[in-house]
């Protein structure tokens, strides 16, 4: 009967420990894009995120690394359509001028026609140019949304070491379950 009693005790304790443990947030998390997710998939507020990885590194480390990533996909976006529209504008200013120097492609014929249409080489030099600056923003967009990804890795995988020895009793699929995570 004291056997009883103490099992009963000591079951008693572990729920009501594991209570206590699953008022604050004790699984691993990991980066679901721009943002830090618990393993069941669930984004994680921002708020729930400061007191995960402390004030600290939130401030340091997690609010400058969204931001990069952010800015990254941005550019990357915004250069990727510099880039097509460039070339769309530039190959319609082209055409028009191909259109007349379909005999002599000659320097000399090209710049006639160039001189005679002025509106396709404002379009050749503006589609050039917007090409150029495409180029220009995704090749500063990928390396900050690749760093921005590598900040947020670590900040998942800092909180995860740090996380140390975890717990947990509670039902599990075959009944009253213990798990201990390391």
């Amino acid at each position: 009967m004291k056997r009883f009693a103490f099992l009963c005790g000591l079951v008693a304790a572990f729920l009501c420990l594991a209570q206590n443990a699953h008022a604050q947030y004790a699984g691993p998390i990991h980066r679901q894009g721009a943002n830090l997710a618990d393993m069941r998939g669930n984004i994680l507020t921002d708020h729930e995120v400061l007191n995960l990885i402390g004030e600290q590194v939130y401030d340091e480390t997690y609010v400058g690394a969204c931001k990069q990533r952010k800015a990254g996909k941005s550019l990357i976006w915004g250069g990727i359509g510099g880039l097509v529209g460039g070339a769309v504008v530039y190959g319609i200013g082209f055409s028009k001028v191909a259109d007349k120097v379909t005999q002599d492609s000659s320097t000399e014929a090209m710049q006639k026609a160039f001189e005679e249409n002025p509106g396709s080489a404002a379009m050749v030099v503006g589609g050039t140019a917007l090409m150029a600056v495409g180029a220009v923003a995704l090749d500063a967009g990928i390396p900050l949304a690749i760093i921005g990804k590598k900040r947020l890795n670590w900040v998942a995988d800092d909180y995860n070491a740090r996380k140390g020895l975890a717990y947990r009793v509670g039902v599990t699929s075959s009944g009253v379950g213990f798990a201990l995570n390391f």
